[in-house]
């Protein structure tokens, strides 16, 4: 099998914003927001595809 192996999203640890909402159970555009207004911590390693921690995203969930 060629390509990179699939890892579930719910063992991941950097996750997309769309891939963050649907595991925290928020809508796409609260998570987008929060990113862009730097509510939520994030990189975009090699992209300009945000990527959010696990833990990060676990953090921020926390304090809602």
């Amino acid at each position: 099998m060629a390509g990179k192996p699939f890892v579930p999203v719910e063992h991941r640890l950097a996750l997309t914003v769309p891939e963050a909402a649907a595991l925290c159970g928020i809508p796409e555009k609260v998570v987008r927001a929060a990113v862009v207004h730097g509510d939520l911590r994030h990189f975009e390693k090699g992209s300009t595809t945000a990527r959010i921690r696990r833990s990060d995203l676990e953090d921020w969930v926390a304090l809602l």
